[in-house]
Order: structure tokens, then C-alpha cells, then sequence
């Protein structure tokens, strides 16, 4: 009987009955009885019986959460997200659609992109991690390396995360550093992106510029740079937006497609919860920053503070950033090592009978391993 609906309703919609089809086929995905490819293959119809962008991103991602490995339902998706961006480009020769592409200008003389044109489609440097604390978030590329960046939010205190991509399916992605004062966390991946979406070359976004916010599901938000009245440290972008389709990491563009910046969860209490911003160069410059702290020297994460500790990552307990042991030295005894006193700055305290730290003690217990003072 399912199947029979199913094909009941994928004739309908071939003969130009969209509502009747769709009643169909709403009751096919009603059962149990449909596989998960069958399933898939429901719900793209089902896409097909409705003009309206957010009803086909349902169904696409419907398809999806039925068979993650239907390559047509991600590229519909993808072209759908491509679609909701601003319809014309600078130097574009033809606007940006579901099957085209758009083209960037070379921009040697502010030394922020390439000499040559790029073509680009958004869907191919965004991911999406799906297995956050959260819920789900949306990364993109900052990176040739394979650097994503996405929310603190996103990630919680994970040190693997699950990690989508519309062309290379799922794979797991390792936190390399959060800043949760930003709310911005770093993810390596073995996924290499062959170039990066042009950033604006502009320090700042002007006060009521037009924004434009996608997400990797393709939920598009119209927002504009929101005049504040108190002076903003440079990296923030106040915007009027205060719900965001996902966990954070929703990619921003200014209304010449250049890449701004990412959105965070960070809110204005003082402004109706306005969501900001970060800039894509504060982004770019921390990343880079990454990059060259994991080739200088062996560095650990450390999931409680986001910090890339240099002694947990030489094998010793504790993070010298915020005393929190590392997940492997939770498992074992740990033990006083007097050469990690070279990872902890002095401040003239006793060192713990435990640690061997010195950053103090309160009601008798060390502020860095909580051991008992004898």
C-alpha cells in the first residue's frame, strides 16, 4: 500500500497534479514500510510540489537525514543555498543561480586576493558539524590546510566532532582551539578545499551596509550592519538579527558577496539580544596563528579553556592556561614533575605536594589539581 501511494503520487506530479501528489506521497512517508532510499527518493518529489525555498530545504534535508549518501538531494541543497545569495557579483557576467557560478575579480592591488578571477559556489567551503552539544552548526574553510571555523557553541567541549560536507559526505574533524570570549572554535580536517571564498578587503563594515546570512542547510537571513552607540572593538558585527537557523558559524556576506565574517551567539543584553558577528580578518589572523603555534612545537587542546597548551601537549597533567587536566590524565595517577615547572609561570607561592604548581591554593586546595595541602 505505501509503495503504491509513493507511485500514485510520483505519477500525479509527472501529469501536473502538485497537490494531489503531495498528498500522496505525505502518506507513503508516513510508513515504516519505505526504505531509506526509497524514503529519499519521496521526499526530493515532494520538493518538486512547492515553489517556496524553505518547503524544498525541508525536503532536501528530509532526503538527507533519510540517506546521507544521495548525491542529488546535496546538490539540490547546494544550489539552493548558491540561489539565496545576492543576484549579481563584481565583474560577474551572469547572476548567481542554482546552476551557475559567480566570478570574483582579481583585487592584486589590495593584496587580498589572487591575481586571477575565481569562480565559486558556496556550498563547496561550507560544512556543517552535526553532532555538536548543541545541535548542529555551520563551518566554513578559512584555511587551504583544512582549517574550519565555526562557534564555541557549536563544539562545547568536544575534541572530535562530526563533520558534513555537500561533496565529501561525513568524516571527524579535531578542535584545535577555541577563543570562547569570541565564541569561535577552530577544526582541523583531512578534507583540503582547492581555494577559499574572497574575503573583503575592508577593515570594517560601514553602518547599515547590507548583509546577507546563509547557513549549510541554505536558510538565507537579509540583515544589515547595525549602527551601535557605544565604540566596537573592530572585530564584532553588530547585526539585527536575534535567531539563527542553527548553532552559529552562519556565514555573512556584504552586498558584493564578499565574505564579512561568521556569525556567533554571542548577544547584545542591552539591544533586544542583537546577535554579532566576528570579522573574517580577526578569523583569518587567529587562524593563521594556529597554524604556525602546530608547526613551531608539539601543542595540546584543551577542551576546558580552548587553549593550545604547550604542556599537556609535552606529556605532562595539567594545562598551564587554566590547571584542567588533560583527558588522558584524568584516566591516570597523577603524579608531582618537577621539569613541567618550566610550562607554569612562577608566582612565588609554594609549589603544590601534588602538581608541583604554584598558582596558589584556597581553603588549604591547590587551584590547579584541587590536592589537599599537608
Amino acid at each position: 500500500m505505501t509503495q503504491r501511494a509513493l507511485e500514485l503520487g510520483i505519477t500525479a506530479i509527472q501529469r501536473g497534479s502538485l497537490q494531489e501528489g503531495a498528498r500522496l506521497i505525505r502518506i507513503a512517508v508516513k510508513s515504516d514500510e519505505l526504505t531509506p532510499e526509497m524514503r529519499a527518493v519521496a521526499y526530493l518529489w515532494l520538493a518538486e510540489t512547492s515553489p517556496d525555498p524553505a518547503q524544498k530545504r525541508s525536503a532536501y534535508n528530509e532526503a538527507l537525514n533519510a540517506n546521507p549518501q544521495n548525491g542529488e538531494a546535496r546538490s539540490r541543497l547546494a544550489a539552493l543555498l548558491t540561489s539565496g545569495l545576492p543576484s549579481t557579483v563584481p565583474g560577474a557576467t551572469q547572476p548567481v543561480g542554482p546552476s551557475t557560478t559567480g566570478v570574483y575579480p582579481a583585487a592584486a592591488a589590495t593584496g587580498a586576493y589572487p591575481a586571477a578571477a575565481q569562480s565559486f559556489n558556496v556550498a563547496d567551503y561550507l560544512a556543517q558539524i552535526i553532532d555538536g552539544p548543541n545541535g548542529a552548526g555551520t563551518a566554513v574553510f578559512v584555511s587551504l590546510e583544512g582549517l574550519l571555523a565555526t562557534t564555541r557553541r557549536v563544539v562545547g567541549g568536544l575534541e572530535r566532532v562530526t563533520v558534513e560536507t555537500y561533496a565529501g559526505g561525513q568524516f571527524y574533524g579535531s578542535v584545535v582551539r577555541c577563543y570562547t570570549e569570541l565564541d569561535l572554535a577552530l577544526i582541523m580536517v583531512q578534507q583540503r578545499p582547492t581555494s577559499l571564498l574572497p574575503v573583503t578587503p575592508m577593515p570594517r563594515v560601514p553602518d547599515n551596509a547590507a548583509l546577507t546570512v546563509v547557513s549549510y542547510t541554505g536558510e538565507v537571513q537579509r540583515t544589515q550592519q547595525r549602527p551601535t552607540k557605544r565604540a566596537m572593538p573592530q572585530h564584532w558585527l553588530p547585526t539585527s538579527i536575534t535567531q539563527l537557523a542553527d548553532a552559529g558559524g552562519d556565514v555573512i556576506f556584504d552586498d558584493k558577496n564578499y565574505l564579512v565574517g561568521i556569525m556567533t551567539r554571542n548577544a547584545s543584553l542591552a539591544s533586544a539580544n542583537y546577535l554579532y558577528g566576528i570579522h573574517i580578518s580577526t578569523i583569518r589572523r587567529l587562524a593563521d596563528s594556529v597554524l604556525s603555534e602546530m608547526r613551531a612545537d608539539r601543542r595540546r587542546y584543551c577542551p576546558n579553556c580552548g587553549n593550545a597548551s604547550r604542556a599537556t601537549g609535552a606529556g605532562f597533567f595539567y594545562c598551564e592556561q587554566c590547571g584542567a587536566p588533560s583527558p588522558e590524565a584524568r584516566q591516570t595517577r597523577r603524579f608531582p614533575a618537577p621539569q613541567a615547572s618550566m610550562y607554569y609561570e612562577p608566582t612565588g607561592r609554594g609549589r603544590c605536594v601534588n602538581c608541583n604548581a604554584t598558582v596558589g591554593t584556597h581553603n588549604n586546595r591547590c587551584l590547579r589539581c584541587g590536592a589537599e595541602q599537608r
